[in-house]
């Protein structure tokens, strides 16, 4: 895991970028953060940008990950929309709940590189508060995932308003998960949350 913070870290550092951010999306038993390098806007036409971050939870999941994503903006008659293509990394350790554990409290280390595509729609183009929604999902098949891990797979999605254009908030809904080498199916989140999305 110190192996990919640290890589993670220099590519952050590497990649060259006009703006940062940092998103953190928050729910009842989940905490979700990243920093952002070149961080996507919609008007923006196309471009990529750098996430690396973490993701925690009450039951004691505690994971690392680096996404990067090229987007591109396309306009038609009726609407506006972007898509998205890119890789995730995603390592760490993983708490296996007391009903599924084969014996009591257990923890698994995982680790994938995953596939990613992104979605999204401008809703009301305004351009004082304009309002998006988004989709994406990734998918890790085994010959991807390592240590304990045999796949991993995430999906979600957002309702995202542009507050100022330095700061978008959002509710969204989370679902991920992985399939271990002793365990099948090992729900790391499914909630909805909400978050904010700061750019500077």
């Amino acid at each position: 895991m110190k192996k990919l913070v640290a890589g993670a870290c220099l590519l952050f550092g590497s990649f060259g970028a006009q703006a940062s951010g940092f998103d953190v999306a928050l729910s009842n038993e989940t905490a979700n953060l990243q920093l952002l390098l070149n961080p996507y806007q919609f008007y923006q036409g196309g471009g990529s940008e750098l996430a690396v971050g973490g993701f925690f939870s009450e039951q004691g999941d505690k994971l690392a990950h680096a996404t990067l994503m090229a987007r591109g903006y396309q306009q038609s008659e009726r609407s506006q929309y972007s898509l998205g293509a890119g890789v995730k990394l995603i390592a760490g350790d993983i708490a296996i709940p007391n009903d599924v554990s084969l014996g009591g409290e257990d923890k698994e280390s995982v680790g994938a590189l995953a596939l990613g595509f992104q979605g999204g729609l401008l809703l009301a183009s305004s351009r004082q508060n304009p309002l998006e929604l988004s989709f994406e999902g990734f998918f890790a098949p085994s010959i991807t995932s390592f240590s304990d891990a045999e796949q991993f797979s995430e999906i979600g999605a957002r309702l995202q308003i542009e507050v100022i254009p330095q700061a978008k908030a959002y509710v969204g809904y989370r679902r991920m998960r992985f399939d271990t080498n002793d365990y099948s199916q090992v729900r790391l989140d499914r909630s909805v949350h909400i978050g904010i999305k700061l750019t500077f």
